[in-house]
Formats: structure tokens, C-alpha cells, sequence
């Protein structure tokens, strides 16, 4: 029979059993003699709360019910068949449901050592081998003491530990409970971080009659400091003198940390709220201001205090825009986070572009507030309009460029076969002698020539049509709405005759001459390109044929059998490496030194002579074979700089870190899941480390493949591999592409450097160099030409440069040349 008397002194015995039933999992009630509850356990409290307050002198029959073959006497008599009285009821629980109880009794000497008993109930019945176990309380218990993960405790009032199990002995750093006992001689003065932490614990003991969640600093055996949390009550001889405490002690060190490691995060928030650049404000559902930062006061004109617990929509929202302001929040209190470029309204009514990110501010479960942000975008939209502009159009002539010439054509295709009924013309238009002008008059009377040129062919046209600039002295007509070819025929020649008008130019009458190459049946046609194609090769026979226009016809099919011939020899001149490489000095702009090589392809055909790039390599894109012909560029660009490398005369003390080379690889040789492993296999084989490469790309590749291109761009830069976007400008690159995109370098175009006396190509490089160093970017100026370009470039701190002022494209043996007198000049 388990002794229950508390009139004893504390003994093992009695403390593990008072653990246990405190700690235990399972719903435990004292009942005495007669009857009445004299203790539970919060599990017992927990499944029948409602109860709980009026346990004392509450009989078990208001929570169970005994079977019918277990009398009322023999539970007041405490008459045990066998020793225990096992049942089985259905009880309802404290939320209303009514849950089967197993429930198991066991004879205890209650308080007065009047016979009671122990109640236990069970989801489900006890094991024959529990049971057993169950008729042994004091080593149950015993254990459960020695074995809870939670440590357990009894000390004195004056401060020494009488008893502690092997938990809280691991807890404090010790190998048993004994080496804790004999370590601290004062808990008051050896244990706790705080001095006078135990006088608190023991005025709460006193005050409250038991302590809850007594959060204390302590010293472990080492000297480490941890957290802890105890839960204690005082125990009491028959007389009510105290004799000791004893409770349960938690490591809570890791919960502490979490709660001031958020609380730092608050704190770190409120900073960012408070003294971030960007305008935040809260809201409620009620559209109402809650608060706002600085930056909300500056960017919109408002003061927080003025504004707070008024509507947001009124004082920042346009008129014109309440119906999109009412669908983002509509959006957002759907639990989605919103990002959005539009405009507000300052409180002077002047309208602002900006960034807006809404987001939603949960609680329990459901939307309480929203959360603005807005950056003013001003000047990112001046410069996205000024670049976008000039990715579409002409700097020069202001006219559409090939980008946006080609989306032009193909849109006319698609709408001619829409109408099925009138067709379109395309032209293609290309000055005679052009380059005369140039080296007669120089690039600025050329340049005049060209801006007069393009205001007579815009004169000629209808508005519905399109007059672009190609490149150079090269221009594209679109004819809409063609009746016949006589029409077209008409139109041609009245370009012809008004582009022939003499014109003053630097005291110099010109007589500009054109050729002009006409597609007549536009519309029969499925891709742009192809129509360009066959404009240029009509254009180069009228200009070979000095006629001034030809019509593409089947006429000209030689010439596609010769284009087709010359492929074929390309083909064969890739796969018997009869390819050649020059290198283009890359110049560092502040020492002039050279600090690595453009690796550029030739062809030097044994009938045609050095073929220009701009002949094969767009027939190689075309064909697939840039993608055989850009690996042997590769790899033959990395073994030349292993030779050069490994060359002693020219590096006597050993290579040098920093020289790079860079190759131009096509967009075609993405996607194929071949370039990666390709570069790595020959960075291996040639023994160089991976940044000495720097991969040239154009814009036209995050334009028509962004999705397929990261992917290959990321891993090239997880190998190591630089990257750079050649040609920078001519395109159109989305500031959110260089944001995402791996890219380490940007090369501006020639054509900006070579306009240096253009106010407004001047600007282009300082806006796209101030972009760059602003994302961390290198810089390198394509085309340079003169000192003053170079001047220009050494104030704007462009980084590096290369063009003919420092050498034109020469083989590996004369860049070598150009590397040793680099060196030596250095």
C-alpha cells in the first residue's frame, strides 16, 4: 500500500511519488475515505477543467460513474477485489466531448492515515505487465524520479540542495546528483548569476506559497552562464512547519536566446522603418494612416502627425488612378504580395513615379493591416526612357534602328495576312561612295550627310510607313498598304530622285548617290529576315549594276547558290581548322597598360581572301555552325594564353595574375547544355583559372532567351567565369535584367564613344558608367579612337578601353609584341 502521509519528513520515496503525480501525463485524483477529492494533477485538470475550481469536497460520482457491480461501498470501504479496482466509463471532459476513460484505482494512506485511493485514468486499459508495474508505486516512482528529462529538486530554506535527481545533476555539468549536493554549499551565493536571485525566489515562496516559471541566470560546473526556469511549492511536517522546497527546474537558455534574438530583430526592424530612404507607411483596413517614416514625409510632403487616422487614398493617390489603387489592395488583402511601378500624388499635385511594394501584415490567421513602400523612380525612368529611346532608335538620325525595324517588319507580315488584301514593300537603301565622303570630308560631313538623307526618305513616305537606319549608310523602307508594283516601282523612284538633290555640306556641294534593293511581294513572306535578306541581295546587284533600284526576283538565284557555295566552304574551313585568331589589346584606361586580349575569328580564304566577319558569322549563326566554329575559338583563345603564359622571356618572374582573355559567344551556343562543361574541360586542359576568361555576350541574348540563357549564365559564374555584355547601349536592356542577371562586365558600344562631340552620347556614357559602378559593374569603352576619347573616358573613371588608338586586331606572335613592350614600358 503506497504511504501518502505528508506528516513524515521528506523522504525519497515521497518526493519522487509527488513529482510523478504532479509531472505525470495521465489524470490522477487523491480521493479520500469519504470520498472527497483531496488533490489532482493538471493532467486531471486539464481534461476536466470546469471541475477543477471546485475540487475540495467535490465527490468523484460528479465526475465518473463506477460500474454496477463496484457499490458506493466498496469504494467509501475501500474494499479492492485483488488489491485494485480496475473499470472502464465513458467520462465528459471539461469542453463538452465525452471520451472513454480506462480507470484504475490503487489503496494509499491518505492524510490522518485513513485508508483512500490513488485514481488513474487511462485512454486505454493497462497491460497486465502496467498493472503489475502499478502495484509497485515506490519504485515507479522512484524511477520516474531518477529518469525524468526535467531535473527535480528539494532544498532547504537556508539554501542547500537535500535531494536532486540525475537531470538536473546533467543539467548543471555534473556526473551524479551527489558531486551537485557537495558542490554547492549556499545556492544563494554559488548558484545564481544575480545576487540575491534566491532572497526573490524564497519572498515569492513565502508571499505566494509556490513559485511559477522563475526565470534566473546560474553558474554551471564549468563557469558557463545558462537559463533556467523553476517551478516550485513548500512542503510541511504535521505541524505546518516548513520543511523544504522541491520542485522542477526547465533549461530554457535557447528560448531565451530566440526571444532577444527577436527582440533585437524588432528593434532592428524599427530602425529600418524609421530611418530608411524609402517612404513606408501602415494602414488599416480602413484605408486609415497608422504611421509613417520620415521617408514617407519627404518623398509626399506630408507630416505623420497631420496625417495619422486619416484616409492614405485622398492625399496620395491621382483621380485617374483610384480604381487601380482599389484593385492593389484588393489583391493584397487577398494575402498576395503586390510590386508595382505607378504614380502618386505629392501634396503640392505634382505626380510622382514610383516603386510600390504592398504587402500584407498578418494576425491570427487574417489580414489587420497593409504595409507601402514607395521609392521615387524619377530618375530611373528619365534614364530607362532615355536608354530605351536609344535602344529603338538612331542616335544620330533619330530614326528606328534595326531592333526596331525588324519588329516592325514582322508585324507587318502578321498584319498583312490578316487583311488579305493589300500588301507591303520592303526597301533597302545604301549611299554609294559613302565612305568617300568620310575620308574626303571626315566622319562629321559624313555624319550631316546621313541626317539629310534620312529627313528626305521620311519626306517621301506616308506616315503609316517606316524609315529606319541599319547601320552606317545603310536604310529600310517599309511600304504599307501596296497596291501593285507599279506603285512601288512610283515610290522608288521619286526616293531615288530626291535622295539625288545636291546638297551643301562644309562648303562642299554633295550629290549623294543610293542603290536600292526592293522586295515587292513582302506579304508572301514567313520571316523578317529573310525579307532583309533578299532586300540586301538586290540592293548589292543594282548597286554592282549601277541601275539605282532591282526587285528581287528568281534572277538572283545565282547569288544563292553562291551564298550557299560559301557556306559550304565555311564548313569545311571549320572543320579543318583553317580558321585563324587576332587579339585586340584591352587597355587598363588610368596605367595604359595592357591587361588582356579580345580573341577575334578570321577567315583567310584561299580565293576570297581575309572574309569579313560580318559575311560568315551570321551565315554560321544561321546554319548551327557558330556552335563547332565557337568552341575552336574558345579553346584555341585559352591554349594562346597558356603560351603566352608560359613564355619565360616575356614573364621571367613568373606569369602574371590578371591578364585575361575574352571571347564573343554567340546566343545560338546557349541553350544547347553543352557550353558550360565544354569551357570547364578546357580551362582544365590548359590549366588556367577560371576568371582569366571573360565571356562576351550581347544584349539580344537576355532579350530573346533570358529564361534559357540564366540558367547556363548562373553556372558559368558558379565556375568562375566572368561575363560581359558586349555592345552595350545598341540594345535593350532592361536595368531589372543587369539586377538579375550574373554579369560582371558591360563593353559600350563604339558608337557611343566615337559620338563624343554629341552632347547626348556623352551623356549615354556617363549614365551607363554611373550605372555600372553603382551595381558594382566593370567598364569597358569599345572603339576608342583619339586622346580625347580617352580623356573623356579617364574623367567619367571608365575602368578599361581598347580600340584603334591602342592597335587593331593582329596575330597571337604581334600581340605578344604589344604585351612585352607593355610590359616594358611599365
Amino acid at each position: 500500500m503506497l504511504t501518502m502521509d505528508n506528516t513524515t519528513e521528506c523522504n525519497h520515496g515521497h518526493s519522487g511519488f509527488l513529482s510523478f503525480f504532479m509531472c505525470a501525463s495521465d489524470p490522477m485524483c487523491i480521493v479520500g475515505k469519504d470520498g472527497v477529492i483531496q488533490r489532482s494533477n493538471p493532467a486531471f485538470q486539464d481534461c476536466f477543467g470546469p471541475l477543477v475550481r471546485h475540487l475540495p469536497g467535490m465527490p468523484p460520482g460528479a465526475l465518473v460513474s463506477w460500474r454496477s457491480d463496484v457499490s458506493a461501498a466498496d469504494v467509501t470501504d475501500g474494499a479492492f477485489p485483488g488489491g485494485v479496482l480496475q473499470c472502464e466509463r465513458s467520462c465528459t471532459r471539461h469542453d463538452g466531448r465525452k471520451m472513454r476513460y480506462g480507470i484504475e484505482m490503487y489503496p494509499v494512506d491518505s492524510e490522518n492515515s485513513d485508508t483512500g485511493y490513488l485514481a488513474v485514468y487511462h485512454r486505454r486499459r493497462l497491460s497486465n505487465q502496467a498493472v503489475g508495474d502499478m502495484r509497485r508505486p515506490e519504485e515507479r516512482y522512484q524511477s520516474i524520479f531518477n529518469n525524468a528529462v526535467e531535473g527535480i529538486f528539494q532544498s532547504t530554506p537556508e539554501g542547500r540542495y537535500l535531494d536532486v535527481n540525475p537531470s538536473l545533476a546533467r543539467l548543471y555539468g555534473f556526473d551524479s546528483p551527489r558531486e551537485l549536493i557537495e558542490h554547492y554549499s549556499s545556492i544563494r551565493d554559488e548558484l545564481y548569476v544575480v545576487p540575491n536571485r534566491r532572497d526573490d525566489f524564497v519572498r515569492i515562496m513565502e508571499t505566494r506559497r509556490e513559485v511559477v516559471n522563475f526565470e534566473s541566470q546560474i553558474y554551471r560546473r564549468d563557469g558557463s552562464v545558462i537559463w533556467i526556469s523553476e517551478n516550485a511549492r513548500p512542503v510541511h511536517d504535521k505541524h505546518g512547519r516548513l520543511v523544504c522546497f522541491e520542485g522542477t527546474v526547465m533549461d530554457i537558455t535557447q528560448r531565451k536566446r530566440a526571444e532577444e534574438e527577436l527582440e533585437h530583430q524588432r528593434e532592428h526592424f524599427r530602425q529600418l522603418f524609421d530611418k530608411s530612404p524609402q517612404a513606408i507607411v501602415l494602414v488599416d483596413l480602413d484605408r486609415n494612416v497608422v504611421d509613417a517614416n520620415s521617408g514617407f514625409e519627404e518623398l509626399f510632403g506630408y507630416r505623420m502627425k497631420d496625417i495619422c487616422g486619416f484616409g492614405i487614398r485622398p492625399l496620395i493617390v491621382p483621380e485617374s488612378l483610384l480604381e487601380e489603387s482599389e484593385s492593389y489592395r484588393n489583391a493584397i488583402l487577398s494575402g498576395t504580395p503586390l510590386l508595382k511601378e505607378t504614380q502618386r500624388k505629392h501634396r503640392d499635385g505634382s505626380l510622382l513615379p514610383v516603386s510600390m511594394i504592398g504587402f500584407p501584415v498578418f494576425e491570427n490567421g487574417e489580414v489587420a493591416c497593409i504595409y507601402y513602400i514607395y521609392q521615387d523612380i524619377s530618375e530611373r525612368k528619365a534614364f530607362e526612357s532615355q536608354i530605351t529611346h536609344q535602344a529603338f532608335h538612331d542616335s544620330l538620325t533619330g530614326l528606328p534602328n534595326r531592333l526596331l525595324f525588324s519588329e516592325r517588319l514582322e508585324h507587318a507580315i502578321c498584319r498583312a495576312k490578316r487583311k488579305r488584301q493589300k500588301g507591303f514593300s520592303v526597301l533597302m537603301l545604301d549611299l554609294d561612295r559613302f565612305k568617300d565622303v568620310n575620308d574626303t570630308l571626315g566622319h562629321q560631313a559624313g555624319d550631316e550627310l546621313l541626317a539629310c538623307i534620312s529627313g528626305r526618305l521620311s519626306g517621301q513616305v506616308r506616315q503609316a510607313d517606316t524609315v529606319a537606319r541599319l547601320g552606317g549608310d545603310e536604310f529600310a523602307i517599309i511600304l504599307e498598304d501596296i497596291e501593285d508594283l507599279e506603285e512601288v516601282k512610283d515610290i522608288t523612284t521619286r526616293i531615288l530622285a530626291e535622295l539625288r538633290m545636291p546638297v551643301r555640306i562644309g562648303g562642299k556641294t554633295i550629290h549623294p548617290m543610293g542603290s536600292v534593293g526592293v522586295v515587292a511581294q513582302a506579304e508572301s513572306y514567313t520571316c523578317g529576315e529573310d525579307i532583309l535578306r533578299n532586300a540586301d541581295i538586290a540592293m548589292y546587284q543594282a548597286k554592282e549594276s549601277r541601275k539605282g533600284y532591282l526587285v528581287f526576283d528568281q534572277e538572283m538565284h545565282e547569288r544563292l547558290v553562291e551564298s550557299i557555295t560559301l557556306e559550304a566552304e565555311l564548313r569545311e574551313a571549320v572543320r579543318e581548322e583553317r580558321l585563324v585568331l587576332h587579339f585586340q589589346p584591352i587597355v587598363c584606361v588610368e596605367k595604359g597598360n595592357i591587361c588582356g586580349f579580345e580573341s577575334l575569328v578570321r577567315w583567310p580564304h584561299p580565293k576570297r581572301g581575309l572574309v569579313p566577319p560580318g559575311q560568315f558569322i551570321p551565315m554560321a549563326e544561321e546554319t548551327g555552325l557558330i556552335i563547332p566554329l565557337g568552341q575552336w575559338v574558345l579553346s584555341r583563345s585559352l591554349w594562346q594564353l597558356r603560351q603566352w603564359l608560359d613564355n619565360s622571356s616575356l614573364f621571367p618572374d613568373g606569369p602574371p595574375a590578371g591578364l585575361s582573355i575574352n571571347v564573343n559567344v554567340s546566343s545560338r551556343q546557349f541553350g544547347k547544355g553543352t557550353l558550360v562543361d565544354f569551357i570547364a574541360a578546357a580551362l582544365e586542359k590548359n590549366n588556367l583559372p577560371p576568371e582569366c576568361l571573360k565571356v562576351e555576350i550581347t544584349e539580344s541574348l537576355l532579350i530573346q532567351n533570358p529564361d534559357s540563357a540564366i540558367k547556363e549564365l548562373n553556372e558559368l559564374k558558379a565556375l568562375g567565369v566572368l561575363l560581359a555584355i558586349d555592345d552595350f547601349g545598341t540594345g535593350y536592356s532592361s536595368l531589372s535584367y543587369l539586377q538579375h542577371m550574373p554579369v560582371d562586365v558591360l563593353k559600350i558600344d563604339r558608337s557611343f564613344i566615337s559620338g563624343e562631340e554629341s552632347r547626348e552620347s556623352s551623356q549615354i556614357v556617363e549614365s551607363i558608367i554611373a550605372m555600372a559602378q553603382s551595381l558594382g559593374l566593370e567598364v569597358v569603352a569599345e572603339g576608342v579612337e583619339t586622346e580625347r576619347q580617352l580623356h573623356l573616358l579617364q574623367g567619367l573613371a571608365c575602368q578599361k578601353a581598347q580600340g584603334y588608338m591602342f592597335s587593331r586586331p593582329v596575330s597571337a606572335d604581334q600581340a605578344e609584341e604589344l604585351l612585352r613592350q607593355s610590359l616594358s614600358a611599365g
